[in-house]
């Protein structure tokens, strides 16, 4: 068995037993969860053989119990149980159990790795919750057991297929029904998955905010482990970020746990290794202590390791031989943290960074543009799969979310029916029952021009941020390419051209993965979302200028109108900004906002070289197709630079 096979194996036994956790987290109401550690289940198959077997309900809870004792070590009684207690709930016509138990047949589906199964058994599943509540037979608690523990279960399957958009979805929304009841634990497992995923996705601040939620609602519920976990991941956010004081504190908690469990938790020598690396940070180096954490972590690795942890080992294993001038043996570890074959991922882009160091340092400089290659090819392979599969997932959430409305628009519908009926009866308001009957036509006919209206301005949405990729990304990687393919005299170090070029495509990938999901904007409003973006452009500034009168800034809060508004100049700004670095040559942007009573002026204003006349290209003319259904208009002034002003009506 390979080393990555290995890897695999573990990450599923991981993930299957973060499944089961999540599961048996969310407290349920008829009955407790029963895992195979406590599972009557010798108990109840020897009752079902009795002279005086259940029968009934009593009968069909033995079965799920027996599906639930037997799911995770024994498939096949697992499932022979399962079906039972699915005929016979129909029989009874109880649907809490024929949902448990579809549940428990999407969860062997996943145990199996058939994610497709996994997820058409929670729906069916979900779809049955919606018969529940028309029943009006169960309890809200009913329904919000039920509901939330399928949505984790959904979350967790894509989390595992890498669909971080489709996961988060779904765990947050089942992250309202935990804070509803108080399910600290429960809430803590998801506030975990959303920083880990947000990590793999480059968005730190949100990652380092769901970890942080993680602990606070971890030291709640007096969970040790969902206190531990989430303090890894921090870990590794502040040791990237160059926090030391942050960094350090982290470290020192998570080793507490970590140390007192290590002959339980596998990852132990992960941590080792990322406490080593904070020994290498600047300012704060002790390369003594630095070393005698490495070797203990590479004297802790084990065969059971995921390939990943084993890889974040030897990382930092590498750095500390590099920091002692020690390049043979920096190589050698180094080669050790990346993927030997196709299977290479993204976290293998700072294993070939650190081959490209060495090999310069030890002069080969053939093996040095082979590294930055590889290099290139998994950050380009990872922006086309992430791009592609980010537009899939928004395309499934947006099917989702139509055929929702849909439901809620039949339900309503449903109620108009059975109120139009009853007033048809009496032929007094016979006159009243045409007009009503007449307005729900006018919405079915409104609602149907909004749909089209919104999959035409996706449409356009996804055109415009398909030229960002091209634009910001695209080029970059095609200027690496060039200088990987071309011999480079001297490249040194920290100081290499190559290392500056890739510091500044993984900023244009965080910079761009963010502008496709404005997590701020969505959040906090227009006023923080652009503060925020303008942090995170060099040589940017940002002001907003409030007229006397105005109490209140655009905000979610505010409503839909107000959010459609946000987001068309959020994209404005990012549109404008883009132009002036890509375009304009300019060193210094002024982003201004301005609302008054009646309108909002966004203003972009920049020291480049200027617009030439006639020179208008695809950005402005993105930017009047965005504000034309807003009755925006833009004004161009070319003086020492370049002003763009985007005003857009507020009544």
């Amino acid at each position: 068995m390979t080393t990555e096979h290995k890897g695999t194996r573990t990450r599923r036994f991981f993930t299957w037993f973060f499944f089961l956790y999540l599961c048996l987290c969310v407290p349920s109401v008829s009955q407790a969860y029963n895992d195979h550690r406590n599972a009557r289940v010798d108990s109840l198959e020897t009752a079902l053989k009795s002279s005086n077997p259940p029968k009934g309900e009593a009968l069909l809870r033995a079965y799920d119990e027996l599906m639930r004792g037997y799911l995770p070590y024994d498939a096949e009684k697992a499932r022979d149980y399962g079906h039972k207690a699915l005929a016979l709930s129909y029989e009874l016509n109880d649907l809490l159990i024929r949902q448990y138990t579809l549940r428990h047949f999407g969860l062997m589906s996943y145990g199996g790795e058939d994610y497709d199964e996994a997820i058409r058994y929670f729906n069916q599943a979900l779809a049955i919750t919606d018969t529940m509540e028309q029943s009006r037979r169960y309890t809200q608690l009913d329904l919000d057991d039920a509901r939330s523990a399928l949505y984790g279960s959904i979350a967790n399957v894509y989390n595992e297929q890498g669909k971080a958009h489709l996961a988060i979805s779904y765990y947050q929304r089942a992250l309202p029904i935990f804070e509803r009841h108080d399910w600290l634990q429960s809430q803590a497992v998801l506030y975990h998955n959303i920083g880990e995923l947000y990590l793999a996705m480059g968005n730190l601040p949100e990652a380092e905010r769901n970890y942080l939620l993680a602990v606070e609602k971890g030291r709640a519920a007096g969970d040790s482990l969902m206190m531990a976990m989430p303090r890894r991941g921090l870990l590794k956010i502040y040791i990237d970020q160059g926090n030391y004081e942050k960094a350090r504190e982290t470290a020192e908690l998570c080793h507490a746990y970590y140390y007192a469990h290590r002959d339980e938790e596998v990852d132990y020598p992960v941590v080792l290794a990322m406490m080593a690396q904070t020994h290498l940070m600047k300012g704060h180096e002790d390369l003594a202590a630095a070393r005698r954490l490495a070797d203990e972590a590479r004297s802790l690795m084990t065969d059971n390791m995921m390939f990943e942890s084993q890889s974040a080992v030897y990382i930092a294993l590498s750095q500390v031989a590099m920091a002692g001038q020690q390049w043979q043996q920096a190589l050698d570890d180094a080669l050790r943290a990346v993927h030997p074959d196709s299977l290479a991922t993204l976290s293998d882009v700072d294993g070939y960074r650190l081959l490209a160091e060495i090999y310069t340092e030890l002069g080969q400089k053939a093996k040095a543009r082979e590294s930055l290659q590889q290099m290139y090819d998994v950050m380009t392979r990872y922006a086309t799969d992430h791009y592609q599969s980010g537009l899939s997932q928004m395309e499934v959430l947006y099917e989702t979310e139509k055929k929702e409305a849909r439901i809620a628009a039949l339900d309503h519908e449903r109620s108009l029916y059975r109120w139009l009926l009853a007033a048809a009866a009496v032929a007094i308001v016979a006159l009243v029952a045409g007009a009503l009957l007449l307005v729900v036509v006018q919405r079915r006919k409104k609602a149907l021009l909004a749909a089209k209206v919104a999959l035409e301005t996706e449409t356009r949405e996804r055109r415009i941020l398909a030229q960002d990729l091209h634009d910001g990304l695209g080029g970059m990687l095609t200027v690496l390419r060039l200088k990987s393919l071309t011999p480079d005299p001297s490249p040194r170090g920290e100081g290499s051209e190559y290392i500056q070029l890739l510091d500044q495509i993984i900023v244009e990938l965080r910079r761009t993965a963010h502008h496709l999901m404005p997590e701020e904007l969505l959040k906090n409003g227009l006023v923080s979302a652009l503060r925020d973006f303008a942090v995170s452009v060099p040589g940017a500034t940002f002001q907003y200028i409030e007229a006397e009168g105005v109490t209140t800034p655009l905000s979610p809060a505010r409503g839909a109108g107000d959010e459609a508004v946000s987001l068309v100049l959020y994209r404005c700004a990012y549109e404008l900004v883009n132009n002036a670095l890509k375009h304009a040559q300019a060193s210094h942007i002024d982003i201004q906002l301005m609302q008054d009573a009646h309108e909002i002026t966004l203003t972009v204003s920049d020291d480049g070289k200027g617009m030439a006349e006639g020179s208008e290209g695809m950005g402005l003319q993105n930017i009047r197709e965005r504000i034309e259904p807003y009755h925006g208009r833009i004004t161009i002034i070319n003086h020492n630079g370049t002003e763009i002003n985007v005003t857009i009506p507020l009544s």
